[in-house]
């Protein structure tokens, strides 16, 4: 499936917020401090869309398949609140937001390497990540609300030499 990059909309909202459809969905999206349940402020609020580069995936028709953000962390292009549409998953799209996240962010930022955090118990994530080039490594600095979480660096070649 062919896809563009571009940036999330206001307009975008409701539909990204249907997405998170439990506590659970929304602490494997954005972690134990983003508040749920949510309404529309404080999902903006919390999403911080207006305060860092967010992106969506669409299709040729302008649907919205996958969102994610970015920005710089420890002097990686870091990935942050990746989701792929629940009706669009297993269907290679995570890979392509990911690639084409990477992309965009690395040369924006001026960074070689890419990062994210991923839950230890989110199995099928981790093996994504790793099958585009993220390793496991150890956090450098102390945070304790990582602990359930590996954290993950990658080469920015690895990802742009990727098909998206």
């Amino acid at each position: 499936m062919k896809t563009t990059l571009s940036p999330f909309q206001q307009s975008d909202m409701p539909e990204l917020m249907a997405w998170i459809d439990s506590e659970q969905a929304c602490r494997v999206w954005a972690g134990s401090w983003f508040q749920y349940p949510f309404n529309q402020q404080t999902f903006s609020r919390d999403c911080r869309w207006q305060d860092m580069p967010t992106y969506v995936l669409r299709d040729d028709d302008g649907l919205m398949l996958a969102f994610g953000q970015y920005y710089k962390r420890l002097d990686c292009c870091h990935l942050a609140r990746l989701i792929v549409s629940p009706r669009n998953r297993r269907q290679g799209l995570g890979a392509q937001l990911v690639v084409k996240l990477v992309a965009e962010g690395s040369r924006q930022l001026g960074l070689t390497r890419a990062s994210l955090f991923v839950l230890k118990s989110n199995a099928g994530a981790q093996e994504l990540y790793q099958s585009l080039g993220f390793r496991t490594c150890e956090y450098p600095e102390p945070e304790p609300s990582l602990e359930i979480c590996h954290y993950m660096v990658a080469p920015v070649h690895q990802n742009e030499d990727m098909s998206a």
